[in-house]
């Protein structure tokens, strides 16, 4: 293989004269999912492409269009473009599609399951061709310990892929070891917010102007930190603005408007290009206060970008800083205390702490 070919792509690429399916229904991971087919496109791998048009990263759609080699099938199924119940009904319509394609593919790669009853049928009647990778062991909120649809798509899979150690460990907890022998490692690597975005080199700030949480805004994301964070003393002596940019989940309304009230900075929805690249471009610390994640997409973003960034100490997170040697920037809790001893850690380690994230963005390049 050759070296720009990212880290699944191995997994993938059987033989180049056949084709292969990459599925992710509600076009959940766009920047993922364009930075592998685009990789492939390059060895000269034709890949067709199932997902959604979406109100947002629909450039990324775009943008696959116009590769080598490639197809794009898209239907209405993001809840951005359509109601549930007409998503589902457009998903069925992309099953079938895959389904009367599939003697075309060598192998049938889905991204994130969609509607798992349709899933187990076409995947059921597909499973040697068909590669799953596993995000999250359970979904978010999801309270017990094995979740049926995810264990029967995993007995289903050839082959699973697991997006960090973090995940596979969380998921051989919960279903047992016998799927070690099928499982492999491949984590995101960068992430652009756009199809040209470069890469940024890491270069040593000497002073933030704010303290930022950008991603979707859903529960176990702990975006409550910046309520404490907007009360304490300390914070507010460093004269740093708290900002959150992303599209809120219903549940936490009420908590956007009390950050509003306590002069947070609050934006519900999708940044356009232009303003996110602007906000990419500012010299600010980026706070992922996850309660609990197997891995952050945002966090590979914020490292193509060439951002700093303090984190909670759960999954893939805690095991990426640490790798680094930068155990500095995680919070021992989520508390205001905690954000002032990382940013304490932060203006004492300057070069330290951007070479360290220099390193890890070549790595994952």
């Amino acid at each position: 293989m050759q070296a720009d070919l990212p880290s699944q792509a191995p997994l993938l690429v059987r033989a180049l004269s056949s084709r292969i399916a990459i599925v992710d229904p509600g076009s959940f991971i766009l920047p993922y999912d364009f930075r592998l087919v685009r990789s492939l496109s390059r060895q000269g791998q034709a890949v067709d492409f199932y997902g959604s048009r979406t109100r947002y990263n629909g450039e990324f759609l775009e943008a696959m269009k116009a590769l080598p080699g490639v197809q794009v099938f898209a239907a209405g199924i993001s809840r951005t473009v359509a109601p549930r119940w007409r998503g589902a009904l457009a998903y069925l319509g992309l099953l079938f599609q895959l389904l009367m394609k599939s003697r075309r593919y060598d192998s049938i790669h889905l991204q994130f399951s969609g509607f798992w009853p349709a899933e187990w049928l076409v995947f059921g009647l597909l499973q040697g061709r068909f590669v799953y990778t596993v995000h999250n062991a359970v979904p978010h909120g999801f309270t017990g310990a094995q979740h049926a649809p995810t264990l029967r798509l995993a007995r289903l899979a050839r082959s699973l892929v697991f997006v960090s150690e973090a995940t596979r460990d969380d998921f051989m907890r919960r279903y047992g070891e016998g799927f070690r022998a099928k499982s492999e490692v491949r984590p995101h690597g960068l992430l652009p917010v756009t199809p040209d975005s470069p890469v940024v080199p890491y270069a040593a700030s000497r002073r933030f102007e704010a303290l930022v949480f950008w991603s979707r805004v859903q529960p176990y994301k702990g975006v409550e930190l910046f309520e404490e964070l907007a009360r304490s003393p300390a914070i507010q002596a460093r004269g740093l603005a708290l900002e959150v940019f992303g599209a809120w989940d219903d549940s936490l309304l009420p908590l956007a408007r009390e950050l509003q009230f306590l002069g947070v900075k609050v934006m519900d929805g999708y940044l356009p290009d232009a303003e996110l690249l602007a906000l990419l471009d500012r010299e600010v610390v980026f706070v992922l206060p996850y309660r609990a994640a197997s891995q952050s997409g945002a966090m590979y973003a914020l490292l193509n970008h060439g951002r700093v960034f303090i984190c909670s100490d759960v999954g893939d997170l805690g095991a990426f800083m640490r790798r680094y040697g930068l155990e500095g920037l995680l919070l021992q809790d989520r508390s205001a205390e905690s954000v002032e001893r990382c940013l304490q850690y932060l203006e004492a380690n300057r070069d330290t702490v951007t070479a360290a994230f220099a390193r890890a963005q070549a790595d994952n390049a």
